[in-house]
């Protein structure tokens, strides 16, 4: 899933139209060259050949083991907490992967997947309202509606003084899967939390010229941590 999760983040945004997450099989970024079976196994691959192609020998980004671990831990984090037999577990990872994806492409490239943020919403809508898992159904339907709306609204004031947007339409949307995930409630520590990832983000970048801040970056970062404060809470 680690090695999935790479994938989406590496292919989503391209522009490339023979580039797609069905074809063509795995390869080097550097040389196109296609892995070879010994260069898939998550983990072990990377630390067998010291983190280079064997190709070209170039050095493979070390964001592709960071993807494999954090990955492995959120499952392992769920399966401890809800047992690998529970579909809970299953709905809720999909939704932490979907959530780290988002904010992983968005550090990169600041593009996000709206299909992506779609599922999400459709993830949490259910996990609310047939399970209750995190809020009660109207929570998660207003968490969606004021998830949109808000990011929505501070986008159109400052189009109207400033004759452009501020904040991307893929922004509204994943705060709107946020919202139907963890409840209109949510909405003030996400954005909190999210806001101060972003901001770091840009201290650390300060330097680049004409830097855009990664806002959906610190959206799926921070509402990881807040699911899992509230997790750990609920079964504490």
């Amino acid at each position: 899933m680690g090695s999935f999760a790479s994938m989406l983040i590496y292919r989503l945004p391209s522009n490339n139209q023979q580039l797609n997450i069905w074809r063509p099989p795995s390869f080097c970024p550097t040389c196109k060259s296609k892995l070879a079976i010994t260069q898939l196994i998550p983990f072990l691959s990377f630390i067998f050949f010291r983190g280079k192609c064997k190709a070209c020998n170039n050095k493979i980004d070390s964001s592709y083991l960071l993807n494999e671990v954090v990955i492995a831990g959120l499952l392992i984090f769920l399966v401890s907490s809800f047992g690998a037999s529970s579909i809970l577990t299953w709905i809720i990872f999909a939704s932490f992967f979907i959530l780290y994806v988002q904010a992983m492409m968005d550090l990169n490239t600041l593009l996000l997947s709206q299909p992506l943020s779609v599922l999400l919403i459709i993830s949490g809508l259910t996990l609310n309202i047939r399970f209750e898992l995190f809020t009660i159904p109207l929570d998660a339907i207003l968490g969606l509606i004021f998830g949109y709306g808000i990011l929505f609204s501070v986008n159109l004031l400052h189009k109207m003084i400033r004759a452009t947007d501020g904040i991307g339409s893929g922004d509204f949307l994943l705060l709107g899967g946020i919202g139907s995930m963890f409840g209109a409630s949510s909405i003030g520590p996400i954005l909190l939390i999210g806001s101060t990832i972003t901001l770091l983000v840009f201290f650390i970048r300060r330097d680049s010229k004409n830097i855009q801040l990664p806002l959906g970056f610190g959206l799926g970062l921070g509402s990881l941590i807040y699911s899992i404060i509230l997790i750990s809470i609920q079964l504490a």
